[in-house]
């Protein structure tokens, strides 16, 4: 699978600071349902106590995450942003603040071996939840898809379709009866402007809440023909913290 841009499905190096410094702290949640058969089943509660902004150019990753380990050794949900300044708002063009907004995997995020599908207007907010602390040996990343296929019920919860369920669901004729569906947004108060020097806190706020719904990309149709992947998890919860400057973490001596 290709990975996402920059740092979704990439390891981010972990800030260190001297004792007194206050970063990673903010208040957050993270709660749903997890449909992972090789790992969790059921009900989810992250409970997060690290976070943390790395921003690059006009975008930004956000980390919420349970310790302050490495991600590769942790729980966490990663949140990726293409374009902070459509968030803001710019002289130009009104701020994207209180209004849900699609959140989606890249175009990139295809299995290995199907072509990268020409998007029109994609997300331009990516969310991953990895489990790589509960789940250490097996690698567990879902994704949040714009939209995802639920359960006879309406839930996440249902019985996951075989690989040959699933073929047969794609060549599915069009016209067919259509799944229900639901979509993964969020809604930001306050998004950090992405200038590591910034003075002014109300400029280094994040301050968001979400409705996710996730996704593995390994179910997605061929070509987008088919109806969407089928719910892996539906998550809830919103996170409020400042970006704090630190000294990034040295990997080799």
């Amino acid at each position: 699978m290709r990975s996402l841009p920059i740092a979704i499905a990439a390891a981010i190096a972990v800030a260190t600071f001297a004792s007194g410094c206050s970063i990673g702290d903010g208040t957050g949640s993270v709660i749903g349902t997890i449909n992972a058969p090789d790992c969790w089943t059921g009900k989810f509660d992250l409970r997060p106590n690290f976070f943390v902004a790395d921003p690059y150019r006009n975008t930004l990753q956000l980390r919420i995450q349970r310790g302050s380990d490495y991600q590769t050794f942790s729980d966490g949900l990663s949140i990726l942003i293409d374009d902070v300044a459509a968030i803001r708002g710019t002289d130009e063009t009104p701020s994207l603040y209180n209004k849900p907004l699609p959140v989606g995997m890249p175009p990139a995020v295809m299995p290995a071996g199907v072509p990268i599908q020409v998007v029109k207007d994609p997300a331009i907010i990516h969310a991953a939840l990895y489990l790589q602390r509960s789940c250490s040996s097996q690698n567990i990343t879902l994704y949040a898809s714009e939209v995802v296929s639920l359960a006879e019920d309406g839930s996440c919860d249902g019985p996951l379709p075989t690989e040959e369920e699933r073929r047969r669901e794609c060549a599915a004729a069009p016209g067919g009866r259509a799944p229900k569906t639901a979509r993964s947004t969020m809604t930001f108060a306050q998004l950090f402007n992405g200038n590591p020097e910034e003075a002014s806190a109300a400029k280094r706020l994040n301050d968001a809440s979400y409705d996710l719904y996730l996704a593995d990309p390994r179910e997605v149709c061929p070509g987008g023909i088919g109806p969407p992947p089928r719910c892996r998890g539906h998550l809830t919860g919103s996170f409020h913290f400042y970006f704090e400057r630190g000294r990034p973490a040295q990997p080799f001596p």
